[in-house]
């Protein structure tokens, strides 16, 4: 068992570093990859899932041609998982359900893939040296598969409504994967596709003509978020111009953002003023009758002042969901954002050395300016693009 010196070195190296709890956890995780590795599919097929323990067993063959249990259980299950399965298609064939073809062709598949997974095991090729591939079976299931799926989805066109144009689409996927090309399905399932996508228009953000690029960006980069990492396939988003392009004169959705409050770089100034001082400080020497010079320490003091400007960026962006048709609000929404810039800057009057080094520090830097109004309105933005988008994506996840 080569796995099993693997983990044991693995072991070794990782009991003597991590913590108990690690130790614990990493313990579970090594059996269990032990012990997956090492399956003879005895426990599948006790449980009576014959696939699986087909396919478990002729793992393990192919690693240890020798193994009893492997052998043994490989002689039982796979005689097993075929009669399950051709009983499995005639109770399909005798209740005659809507979807009994699609049923029928899994386990035809499940079938052929046992045969050919035994057929490239040495071990197991030698106990049943006949395979039956179901070639000409798996083809005519398949055909009349593709035919029931292709009749569902012509079905759930005629209710023409979206959710029933959702499943016309997945109905002609699944018929199309039977038997690639079948009938029309190629021209089918786009006309499906845009039927049942909900499409909605973005409206652009109002804001001061100095900002609505800025604005613009802001709401392209939610769009792009959008359409780049939709949770749904079947939802669209449209501006005004693009929704005129593609002929949509009546979209099922509109998406309104509009800044309630918006305010940019509001200034803030702030001046502190604190009498600071430094105990035992050489002021200077004095010389003894001996003639020794010795240092002098007093306190020193100085006042200092410190100056802080801030300017505030700050909005709040209400998004509401209209449907179209109904001229209804389906969903509002608030979303602050807020971004402070600032810059600090002192002077004192008095000794230098009563000020500690970052106080020193402070007082040799200068005012810088602030950023232009434009970046100021992208920083507060950035907060609110995090909750805007993850609001958007959890409430069209639902559609």
């Amino acid at each position: 068992m080569q796995e099993y010196f693997f983990y044991q070195r693995l072991n070794r190296s990782l009991v003597t570093k991590a913590p108990f709890m690690v130790r614990v956890i990493v313990f579970s995780i090594l059996i269990g990859l032990l012990l997956s590795s090492c399956s003879t599919g005895k426990k599948a097929l006790e449980k009576g899932d014959y696939y699986t323990a087909t396919l478990q067993a002729v793992h393990r063959l192919r690693n240890r041609p020798t193994s009893k249990k492997a052998l043994n259980a490989i002689k039982d299950s796979y005689p097993m998982a075929l009669k399950y399965y051709k009983d499995k298609i005639d109770y399909a064939l005798k209740i005659n359900s809507q979807f009994k073809y699609s049923e029928i062709v899994d386990y035809y598949e499940k079938m052929n893939r046992l045969s050919d997974e035994i057929s490239r095991c040495p071990a197991t090729l030698n106990i049943f040296p006949n395979l039956n591939y179901y070639t000409s079976e798996l083809a005519q299931a398949r055909a009349f598969g593709a035919e029931e799926q292709y009749s569902a989805g012509l079905s759930s066109e005629k209710e023409n409504t979206r959710a029933s144009w959702k499943e016309a689409y997945f109905y002609f996927l699944k018929a199309d994967q039977f038997v690639p090309g079948y009938k029309d399905v190629k021209e089918r399932i786009p006309i499906a596709k845009y039927n049942a996508t909900l499409k909605v228009i973005v409206e652009q953000i109002t804001v001061p003509k100095n900002y609505q690029l800025t604005a613009d960006f802001f709401l392209n980069q939610i769009i792009e978020s959008l359409t780049q990492n939709r949770p749904n396939e079947f939802v669209a988003y449209y501006s005004p111009e693009s929704a005129q392009n593609a002929g949509i004169k009546t979209p099922d959705q509109v998406l309104e953002m509009n800044f309630d409050e918006f305010t940019i770089g509001q200034v803030y100034d702030k001046e502190i003023i604190a009498d600071v001082s430094r105990d035992s400080v050489v002021v200077g020497t004095v010389t003894l009758p001996n003639g020794k010079k010795i240092n002098v320490y007093n306190t020193v003091k100085a006042k200092l002042t410190t100056y802080r400007r801030e300017l505030t960026s700050k909005g709040v962006l209400d998004v509401t969901i209209v449907d179209f048709l109904l001229n209804s609000v389906l969903v509002e929404r608030k979303f602050p954002g807020q971004y402070v810039w600032f810059t600090e800057w002192g002077s004192f009057n008095g000794d230098e050395r009563a000020l500690s080094k970052e106080q020193l520090a402070l007082c040799n830097k200068k005012p810088i300016p602030p950023p232009d109004p434009q970046q100021l309105f992208v920083e507060f933005t950035k907060p609110i693009y995090n909750q805007v988008t993850s609001f958007l994506r959890a409430f069209y996840n639902t559609y």
